[in-house]
């Protein structure tokens, strides 16, 4: 692992003791940054579409990127002319990832060791997701990651999506935490402004299917590739936060 540009353990272990001394709470995402499972959702509207006799546009997953998942299962019936109600598409959808997501899908490299050493440390951890629940709940369960979270929290339920703060202050009030106690670790660039505005602080999470990663790594406070992890400099003022000195 990689952290703070020190290709070490020593270094990774000063990273996560930063964590440790400034942050109580830590909330995940689950597609891309603790499931390796974007390579189904890149695909999953498309193979849909075309399975019910429609063309895709071009641009279909970066219209649907930032959307829940009843966003875009009102989009697609709307935009593509779809007999199927919003909730049989979803149900549809379902269907298509389920046995994926029970059975085959990987966790993405160094973050579960991550996620078991801040369990351990006593942060109260959170997911945030657009998935299905029971698509999430098989996974975690499956992998063992299931009861180190003490919540999980579906954009659905809220009615909003990442972009906007509200998703991130319902999860960290549900951690029983301020917002600004918790930081947010996320593979999308479209979540950082909801994050940033909810007063958290954002780890980018590298994902093959980044559109954004260069502007998103810019930004965050902390960044997790492959390889590990490294610290970004902190675009917070810097008198409110003090991972700006390593």
């Amino acid at each position: 692992m990689e952290a703070g540009g020190c290709r070490s353990a020593d270094g990774t272990a000063r990273m996560i003791k930063k964590i440790l001394q400034t942050y109580r709470g830590a909330l995940f995402d689950l597609d891309g940054t603790l499931l390796d499972s974007m390579p189904i959702w890149d695909r999953l509207c498309r193979d849909y579409l075309l399975q019910e006799g429609k063309h895709p546009e071009e641009r279909l997953e970066a219209d649907l990127a930032a959307m829940t998942l009843s966003q875009a299962a009102q989009y697609v019936h709307r935009h593509y002319g779809l007999p199927h109600s919003p909730e049989a598409i979803i149900d549809q959808w379902e269907e298509m990832v389920l046995e994926a997501y029970k059975t085959t899908l990987p966790l993405k490299p160094a973050i579960p060791a991550l996620v078991r050493e801040l369990y351990d440390a006593g942060l109260a951890l959170g997911v945030v997701t657009s998935c299905f629940p029971t698509a999430c709940e098989g996974a975690l369960k499956r992998h063992g990651l299931w009861p180190l979270f003490s919540t999980i929290l579906y954009t659905d339920t809220v009615s909003q999506d990442k972009s906007l703060p509200n998703i991130w202050k319902v999860a960290a009030n549900q951690l029983g935490l301020a917002p600004e106690d918790c930081i947010v670790f996320e593979d999308a660039y479209h979540a950082l402004q909801g994050v940033r505005e909810a007063g958290m602080s954002f780890v980018a999470v590298y994902d093959d299917s980044c559109r954004d990663w260069e502007s998103m790594y810019a930004q965050a406070d902390f960044s997790i590739r492959y390889t590990g992890i490294e610290k970004r400099k902190i675009t917070a003022d810097p008198g409110k936060n003090p991972l700006t000195q390593f």
